[in-house]
């Protein structure tokens, strides 16, 4: 083994971690900071066009592509999920969305300092939105958030009307003051490119004491004494040992954070000891607490022309591309997630329980068989898919063996309650209403794929059963609270009982945000950073 020393390591470059590295050498630029990354670069033409998301979706070069256990609520059905492998990690290849979550969110946390109007400072520090500034944006960040109106396809205009017309107000900016209603999602682009964590924060470093390492996989924290004090790690098959001088931060995200922990001690000691692991600190809710947002998806023929058309036929692929490449304009500059609503399933509920997606886009035959993109059907055709934005079913991360490379076991428990099956329910009806009213009916050809047979209440849970599926948010692994016993870090993100070591990603969140967790994610990022500013 070789060894080589650094004041501070990250394990992860995702969206948490690349901004507590760029932080870190900012606040201290003679200290020599190590960011290690299992993926590769993230220069990729498919990873700066917007659009390229489709061909990132089941690429394994750029993609863990988990797969979880058999899962009881969905009738003994794997569910994939994706998580980039690369630089940026997820925000790398992921949907852009940009959502925060709703204010209640943070503030039923209960957790010191992480209410509301302590973390909007660190979205406002995170922004740089076509809005302008205001109580709530910003102009000064490195994300840019932009406007897709003249953009977004015709079909995504009529899935707002139609909202609007069911009842549901119009919202502009879910983002701003209230997230209820519907309208255009928000996206992570800029001037018709991805704009990533890497991008946007990585790429301006220029510190020489600074150092990014690419494809090599951290096996282990090395733990002496209760005491965090470096990393073991394997690239190109040979172990390596980073020593640490004064903190090291896990921001490997939801499922690689709780396996790195417990393969470095750090969990239940009953799980632990099955696999002769050495046992450095007994916290039973590593792994645990696992939530995600569970979604289906409706689809349905058009009678225009979607996104199918578009991006489907090879020529149009090339005039699109062109296009890109040229002017930064049409359809390859926007996600296939255009826009949405949040909703109430109850009017005498406070905040929004329902998430609904629409896609002027149908791929209903994508990731059957081998490593397929996200293809869009040979047809026109939109996709209206509802999520739960708070489930209460829990799922647990737990390592198979002691080898870091082997993926851990997954389970989310969707609808392990009752009330997320029951919940899911009433958005189906929602959805359908929705789909039913002026002016969306009117585009509609008609219904498929199985949803098109189902009726009562009995029939949509077994659908539900059946065909949900992750919208790729898994938090709360590693979560964040007070108590040992039941949580993983306290409120400065430092692992309980463990010195010099926090966890900095989806994972620490005690309850899962109201929408998309990406941004969520950078603001930890940029909270964490001032942690360790702070604690010094």
């Amino acid at each position: 083994m070789t060894n080589e020393t650094f004041d501070y390591i990250i394990i992860g470059s995702g969206s948490s971690g690349s901004i507590v590295a760029f932080r870190l050498q900012e606040f201290f630029p003679n200290k020599k900071i190590l960011l290690i990354e299992s993926g590769s670069s993230d220069n990729k033409l498919t990873v700066t066009i917007p659009a390229g998301y489709g061909y990132l979706f089941y690429n394994d070069k750029v993609n863990w592509k988990y797969k979880t256990e058999k899962i009881d609520g969905l009738n003994g059905r794997q569910d994939y999920w994706p998580k980039g492998k690369i630089l940026g990690g997820s925000s790398s290849i992921n949907a852009m969305v940009y959502i925060r979550g709703q204010q209640n969110d943070y503030n039923n946390w209960k957790i010191n300092n992480w209410s509301w109007k302590d973390v909007l400072p660190y979205f406002l520090k995170i922004e740089n939105h076509y809005l302008g500034k205001s109580k709530y944006h910003n102009t000064d960040g490195y994300i840019n958030i932009s406007n897709i109106e003249d953009e977004a396809h015709i079909l995504t205009h009529k899935f707002i009307e139609s909202c609007v017309n069911q009842g549901f107000k119009k919202n502009n900016d879910f983002n701003g003051e209230s997230q209820e209603g519907a309208g255009l999602f928000q996206l992570n682009t800029n001037n018709g490119k991805r704009s990533s964590v890497s991008k946007e924060y990585l790429r301006k470093i220029k510190n020489k004491n600074f150092k990014i390492l690419k494809k090599c996989h951290v096996s282990k924290i090395i733990i002496k004494d209760n005491v965090a004090i470096g990393i073991e790690y394997i690239r190109k098959s040979k172990k390596f040992i980073a020593n640490a001088n004064n903190e090291i931060i896990l921001s490997a995200g939801s499922i690689s954070s709780p396996q790195i922990l417990q393969l470095s001690g750090i969990g239940d000691f009953d799980h632990l000891k099955k696999f002769n692991l050495d046992r450095n600190m007994h916290l039973a809710s590593v792994g645990k607490n696992l939530q995600d947002h569970p979604n289906i998806a409706l689809h349905y023929k058009s009678k225009i022309k979607s996104l199918n058309d578009d991006l489907r036929p090879l020529h149009n692929k090339i005039i699109f591309f062109l296009r890109w490449f040229f002017n930064k304009k049409g359809p390859l500059t926007l996600s296939i997630n255009q826009a949405g609503a949040f909703i109430k399933s109850d009017k005498q509920i406070s905040d929004p329980d329902l998430q609904i997606y629409f896609l002027p886009l149908t791929a209903t035959s994508s990731g059957k068989v081998g490593n397929l993109s996200v293809s869009p059907d040979p047809f026109s055709g939109f996709t209206i898919a509802p999520s739960l934005c708070r489930p209460q079913s829990r799922g647990f991360v737990n390592i198979n063996s002691t080898n870091p490379i082997d993926h851990p076991s997954i389970n989310p428990n969707y609808y392990d309650r009752e009330e997320d099956l029951n919940l899911m329910v009433k958005a189906y009806k929602i959805s359908k209403k929705i789909s039913e009213t002026i002016p969306l009916r009117d585009f509609i050809d008609t219904k498929i794929g199985p949803h098109k047979n189902v009726d009562n209440d009995d029939e949509i849970k077994e659908f539900i059963k059946n065909y949900s599926k992750t919208t790729y948010h898994p938090v709360g692994t590693c979560s964040m609270g007070m108590d040992k016993k039941t949580s993983v870090v306290d409120s400065d993100l430092r692992v309980h009982g463990i010195k010099n070591l926090r966890v900095a990603d989806a994972s620490i969140m005690p309850k899962i945000i109201s929408g998309n967790t990406n941004s969520a994610c950078m603001m930890i990022g940029e909270k964490c950073a001032d942690l360790i500013k702070e604690s010094l």
